[in-house]
């Protein structure tokens, strides 16, 4: 393994924006990762990993420590009958035969995406066209027209760089809520993802509830019936084509905020200033620390309400299709970027008495 010193993240961001990380090696097996982390511990280097860099935010003056570009490859089906494994269940018609799949950290989601939609497995097609890597899209939990990644990871396999132990987490031991995991926490940094493990189902009910569907429907004169798994990963990326910006002409990290999510009582409050606001009620679950049920639409306020959809201010703005999309022109630097989303912030926090926080990473 080759570790290299001084080299420019900006070529490794889709923002295409930041300074050199010190020290940089590319991860391709475990002994490579051990030999990075040896080497980083020796050097007292603070870790960085690296996906693909859609959803990353890299300080002007670059990172003190050492960045680990994940490049652990690889795909594994395997089939089960769920009946013969469990008996008892057998009779159910909401338990069909699934296919285990192992990945690679570093594979890239979408290429994961369509290998499953070729096989016929159902549970990731919402998720098509979603950038970066099968690793990061775990630390992210990754969310798109009413799918998550959680629910299909059945388990993530993890290198603990204290103990240089390879475990295995469970899904519940990850702890995924809304665009976040173990992977975001104290608890969780010690953790570099190895492997994921999903499963996927032979059988399923494709999701074609979003608003974007249902009139990509209305327009092509489709009904449901004509949607299978691979026209529906047909439409997504088409919507997505249509509707983000294209990393040929723009830098960007996709949708720059978080949606909040809040209790009826602000709910409340916030549909009295904006009545044609979209509801989206959700279950949060017991054993979530977010406390709320409901998730603002917050693209809806800061486009519709607040007037920022194709803001520009020199070289940094937002997207003119989409305002939760903060865009590169060109030469935008870190600052820049920081200087846009913080005004955005204070003026969501003035006109509504919310606070919304940012979904890329910052380093």
């Amino acid at each position: 393994m080759n570790i290299q010193e001084n080299v420019l993240l900006a070529n490794y961001t889709t923002f295409k924006i930041g300074g050199c990380a010190k020290y940089f090696a590319v991860i391709k097996n475990e002994e490579d990762l051990k030999e990075a982390v040896i080497f980083a511990k020796q050097k007292s280097l603070p870790l960085y990993v690296l996906g693909g860099g859609s959803n990353l935010l890299v300080s002007d003056e670059g990172v003190n420590g050492l960045v680990l570009k994940m490049e652990i490859k690889g795909f594994e089906f395997k089939e089960t009958d769920f009946a013969k494994q469990n008996p008892s269940l057998r009779a159910k018609r909401s338990n069909p035969e699934v296919v285990r799949v192992v990945v690679g950290a570093g594979e890239i989601w979408d290429d994961f995406v369509k290998e499953s939609v070729d096989r016929s497995l159902y549970g990731l097609e919402n998720l098509s066209g979603v950038p970066g890597t099968v690793g990061a899209s775990v630390v992210q939990n990754i969310e798109c027209y009413g799918a998550e990644v959680k629910d299909s990871v059945e388990s993530v396999e993890v290198f603990d760089t204290e103990t240089f132990e390879i475990e295995i987490l469970t899904n519940k031991q990850c702890d995924f809520i809304y665009r976040h995991s173990i992977f975001k926490t104290e608890e969780g940094k010690n953790f570099i993802i190895l492997r994921v493990n999903f499963v996927l189902k032979k059988e399923g009910k494709l999701n074609l509830g979003y608003k974007d569907i249902k009139n990509y429907l209305k327009e092509n004169n489709l009904e449901e019936k004509d949607i299978d798994l691979k026209k529906m990963r047909e439409i997504l990326l088409f919507i997505r084509k249509n509707k983000l910006p294209d990393l040929k002409q723009f830098g960007t990290a996709g949708s720059f905020f978080k949606c909040p999510i809040v209790d009826s009582e602000i709910f409340m409050r916030l549909k009295e200033i904006f009545p044609d606001m979209p509801n989206y009620k959700i279950d949060i679950g017991c054993e979530t620390s977010l406390q709320g049920e409901h998730k603002i639409p917050i693209a809806f306020i800061i486009d519709h309400k607040l007037g920022w959809r194709g803001y520009r201010e020199g070289e940094v703005g937002t997207f003119d299709k989409h305002a939760l999309i903060v865009v590169n022109h060109g030469n935008a630097t870190a600052k820049d970027v920081k200087n846009l989303a913080e005004k955005i912030v204070k003026d969501v926090k003035e006109k509504t008495g919310i606070n919304i926080e940012t979904e890329v990473v910052m380093w």
